[in-house]
């Protein structure tokens, strides 16, 4: 792989940036955990809890409008580590429920300004034939410190579960430290929007103007976001469950959990990221995201699975089993998720693109998971996996049929009869 010297000295930082930013994404692991047990929260208030990632992606539109208007990104890098990381320090006086809630509230606002600017910095300094490849490394770096995180975080919390606040703290200080290195590394747009600034009465209705515009002019996208969302709901459905089972049904302590949820989960993908980012840059995203989609419908349904076993050892061995398929398909996932809104947007500003994927997620955020709560009151947790099986499956489907449509419009006949020519040619006899 050739780098130049700008794709070396960005790779550099942003690895650096990684090391720490592999303890804000250690806390996103835990962060229900210690709400169900050190906090004593309910199930409904846990649902409230694991909304607040995606909810707060709604604010991403207007994240990406300040972005699209502007050829600085490093300034936004600065107010979120001093504003949406440094804010983890008031945990240190976090005593209920809703101080906790309160402090994460502010933490993951700012959250959703991070991806936008991050894929301006891939777009602008790493060429497309490398983007994924290195947002893998990146990815298995921060995954590598989020789970050592994770796990010792929960060796402490059995000792003693006050220590979370400091936990967060230091979490917080080092969140900082990695926003901040994120800021120093240059970034020269080549386009961006010169026109005036939007008056404050307007910029409201801008964002949304423009969300409708991004989705209208690119087909493409707006077919890919639709599937997108359907995968959603597989995967947000099933957040509010998993604490209460793996402390109510399982009996886990803090290490169990952790090790499950925040270490077996990561491990696939501190292995498998660099691979799947370098698979994803030879692969058309509609066709690589079928794969994984259909990947992680294993997830739920061996969670359904552990269900059936009394045995809490065998349910609990199982259970570990299904995050471990979980880490494997979210190693593409990861990929998919954060490199795929370069791909649709070509040479417009992907700030914007990435922001409309990252709100869509927020949408799906106030939807999903109270819906996932309302079904496992009513119905119990069983059918909460079903739900998330069947969703899964069907995003991997359209999914795989966009890229026939796709590259049937590119090429003048689908990827499946690509697929048989390329067959022919390895075996001409066949």
């Amino acid at each position: 792989m050739k780098l130049s010297r700008q794709e070396k000295s960005t790779f550099l930082l942003l690895m650096i940036a990684s090391f720490f930013n592999g303890f804000v994404i250690g806390s996103f692991q835990i962060q229900d955990i210690i709400a169900k047990k050190a906090l004593h929260a309910l199930d409904w208030q846990i649902t409230i809890l694991v909304m607040l990632w995606p909810v707060s992606s709604l604010f991403s539109i207007w994240w990406g409008k300040l972005l699209e208007l502007s050829g600085n990104v490093s300034k936004y890098f600065i107010i979120t580590a001093f504003l949406g990381r440094l804010i983890l320090i008031f945990m240190l006086f976090v005593h209920n429920y809703y101080q906790y809630l309160f402090v994460l509230i502010i933490f993951f606002s700012f959250n959703a300004l991070i991806s936008p600017a991050q894929n301006t910095i891939y777009q602008q300094n790493i060429s497309p034939r490398n983007r994924g490849f290195l947002f893998g490394y990146s990815a298995s770096l921060i995954t590598l410190i989020a789970l050592s995180v994770s796990y010792f975080a929960g060796r402490m919390l059995d000792i003693n579960e006050d220590l979370f606040r400091y936990i967060f703290a230091v979490i917080g200080i080092m969140g900082c430290v990695s926003s901040l290195l994120m800021a120093m590394i240059k970034v020269r747009k080549k386009d961006f929007q010169t026109q005036k600034k939007i008056k404050p009465a307007k910029f409201f209705l801008e964002p949304i103007r423009r969300t409708f515009e991004v989705l209208k002019t690119n087909r493409d996208f707006a077919v890919f976001e639709r599937n997108f969302f359907i995968y959603g709901i597989g995967f947000l459905i099933v957040t509010p469950v998993i604490p209460k089972y793996l402390v109510e049904f399982l009996k886990m302590d803090y290490t169990q959990s952790f090790l499950g949820k925040a270490v077996i989960s990561q491990i696939p993908i501190l292995f498998l990221a660099p691979v799947a980012g370098k698979f994803f840059d030879k692969k058309n995203p509609a066709l690589f995201s079928a794969l994984v989609f259909g990947s992680l419908s294993f997830y739920p349904l061996t969670l359904l699975i552990s269900t059936y076993f009394s045995d809490l050892s065998v349910a609990v061995f199982i259970t570990y089993l299904a995050f471990f398929i979980y880490g494997i398909a979210i190693s593409g996932i990861l990929i998919t998720w954060n490199v795929s809104s370069m791909y649709f947007a070509g040479e417009q500003d992907v700030a914007m693109f990435q922001s409309v994927h990252v709100t869509l997620t927020g949408l799906r955020g106030i939807i999903v998971p109270p819906l996932g709560f309302l079904i496992m009151k009513l119905f119990g947790i069983r059918p909460v996996f079903v739900v998330a099986i069947i969703s899964l499956l069907i995003a991997s489907v359209l999914n795989y049929k966009q890229y026939c449509s796709m590259d049937k419009k590119r090429f003048g006949f689908s990827g499946a009869k690509r697929f048989f020519i390329y067959i022919r040619k390895m075996f001409p006899f066949a």
